[in-house]
């Protein structure tokens, strides 16, 4: 959220020795931007696939691919305590840590994912967070947990 990713723009600002050996470096995710903060997240179309994949568990599906429309989505709903707006937080920040992780495992390791391997994981990650979480007991609540195959009455708590 804070922009405090190295990303290739920002190791650029800080020392222009280094343009002339990283003029040539693009996005490692799809090969034809240049590594930045608003193209990682989520305006490559590897991030992009990604997003599109994950948003419409989360009602997000209206939310563009471009950081601003996602944080000021988030923004927009960020005192709200509701199952949809936690979830959505999660789906946002799991979706930036595996993305960013793929982008660092081809830099620095040359190993790669495709994006259906990444959004299972990020959709897995999300679950088992929703998992560990305690809600209200209501029906909109029941039906959400439904839709992400969660059946525990034991999470709905009474005393809400």
């Amino acid at each position: 959220m804070r922009r405090k990713l190295l990303t290739q723009d920002k190791i650029l600002q800080w020392d222009l020795t280094r343009r002339k050996n990283m003029n040539m470096m693009c996005c490692l995710l799809c090969f034809e931007n240049n590594d930045s903060h608003e193209h990682l997240f989520f305006e490559c179309k590897f991030s992009t696939q990604i997003w599109c994949s994950v948003r419409d568990k989360v009602n997000m599906d209206t939310v563009d691919p471009k950081w601003i429309d996602v944080t000021n989505w988030l923004l927009a709903g960020g005192a709200s305590k509701s199952v949809f707006n936690y979830s959505s937080r999660l789906i946002v920040a799991a979706s930036a840590y595996y993305i960013w992780q793929e982008r660092n495992a081809r830099l620095f390791k040359n190993q790669t994912r495709p994006p259906d391997i990444i959004t299972s994981l990020i959709l897995q990650t999300v679950r088992y967070k929703l998992m560990g979480a305690k809600y209200k007991k209501m029906d909109k609540v029941r039906r959400f947990l439904q839709l992400w195959d969660i059946h525990d009455d034991s999470m709905l708590d009474d005393a809400s």
